[in-house]
C-alpha cells in the first residue's frame, strides 16, 4: 500500500504537511518575489530559524521548485547563495492573466447556476475524487486519509492544518495553541469536533455573492477526497472569513451511506 504522506501534489510538489504550512509560505515567497533571496531573508520572513530556512530551500532545490544561485561578487570574498523560484512570478502580467481567467470563468459560472452553492459543490467534489485518485491508495485509516487530504492540499497551494475545538469552541491546534486569524469568529462546533483550515484559500477577498461559490468549490473538493478515501467524516459547512485568505471546513462524521451532500456556506465578519 501506498503510504498517504508519501504521496505527490498535482503540480509536482511533495505535498507533505508536516511542517505546518512553512514550506508553502516559503515558496509562496520564492514565487512572489522578483529578486533572489538569501537564506538569511527567507529565515526572517517565515520567522523560522536559518537552518529551517535552509533545510526547505534546498528541499525545495531537490522537488525542482527553487534554483540555488551565487552572489555577484566585485571583492574577494566567498559569495552569497541566493535562491530562486521556478514557477511564475505572481506579480508577472502573465500569472495575473490566469487569474483573471479563473476567476473570470468560476464567477460567470456560478452567475449561470439556478443553486450555485449545490452545483459547484458536485464540480469541486468530481475534482476531488480525480486529485485523490493520483498516486494514492484508496483503502486508507480515517487518520491517513484526512493526512492526505492535507497533503494534496498543502500541494496545492492551501497552507492547510487540521485544528480541534475545545469546550468554548474555539480552534485550537496540537498544542492548545489558537490561531489569531481566528480570533472572535463562532464556528459552531462541538467539544474536539475537527475542521481544516485553509489560510490561503484562494478568491478569499472577493465580494459576498462569489466568496460563497468559491467556498462551496473548496468544500466540495474537500469531500471529493474523503469519499474517494473511504473515509466517514465530510465538510458540513464552510466558513470564509470576510476580506481575508481564510476559510474553514468544518468537519463532521457522517453515515456515508445514507449522507447526502447538504452543504451550508457562510461568510463570517462583514
Amino acid at each position: 500500500m501506498t503510504n498517504a504522506l508519501n504521496t505527490y501534489g498535482f503540480d509536482g510538489t511533495t505535498g507533505k504537511s508536516n511542517y505546518g504550512g512553512r514550506r508553502t509560505h516559503i515558496i509562496q515567497l520564492l514565487r512572489d518575489t522578483r529578486e533572489p533571496l538569501t537564506v538569511s531573508e527567507v529565515a526572517a520572513d517565515a520567522g523560522v530559524h536559518i537552518n529551517t530556512a535552509r533545510f526547505h530551500l534546498e528541499s525545495l532545490v531537490d522537488a525542482g521548485l527553487a534554483e540555488r544561485r551565487q552572489q555577484p561578487r566585485s571583492t574577494p570574498g566567498r559569495p552569497k547563495v541566493l535562491y530562486v523560484g521556478i514557477l511564475p512570478n505572481q506579480t508577472h502580467e502573465r500569472a495575473q492573466g490566469f487569474r483573471l481567467l479563473a476567476e473570470t470563468l468560476t464567477f460567470s459560472f456560478a452567475s449561470m447556476c439556478e443553486r450555485p452553492v449545490r452545483t459547484l459543490h458536485e464540480i469541486g467534489m468530481a475534482w476531488g475524487v480525480r486529485l485523490a485518485a493520483l498516486g494514492t491508495a484508496e483503502n486508507l485509516s480515517e487518520r491517513d486519509a484526512l493526512n492526505a487530504v492535507i497533503a494534496k492540499l498543502d500541494a496545492l497551494w492551501y497552507a492547510p492544518e487540521i485544528l480541534v475545538a475545545d469546550s468554548r469552541s474555539r480552534l485550537t491546534n496540537l498544542h492548545g495553541e489558537r490561531p489569531t486569524e481566528l480570533h472572535g469568529y463562532d464556528f459552531a462546533m462541538r467539544d474536539k469536533q475537527r475542521a481544516i483550515v485553509l489560510n490561503h484559500a484562494p478568491f478569499g477577498r472577493t465580494k459576498d455573492t462569489h466568496t460563497v461559490s468559491v467556498g462551496a468549490l473548496n468544500a466540495g473538493m474537500i469531500n471529493g477526497m474523503l469519499h474517494q478515501f473511504n473515509a466517514s467524516i465530510r465538510v458540513d459547512t464552510f466558513f470564509q472569513i470576510y476580506g481575508k485568505d481564510h476559510g474553514v471546513a468544518r468537519l463532521l462524521s457522517v453515515d456515508v451511506d445514507m449522507w447526502v451532500p447538504e452543504l451550508k456556506v457562510e461568510v463570517l465578519g462583514q
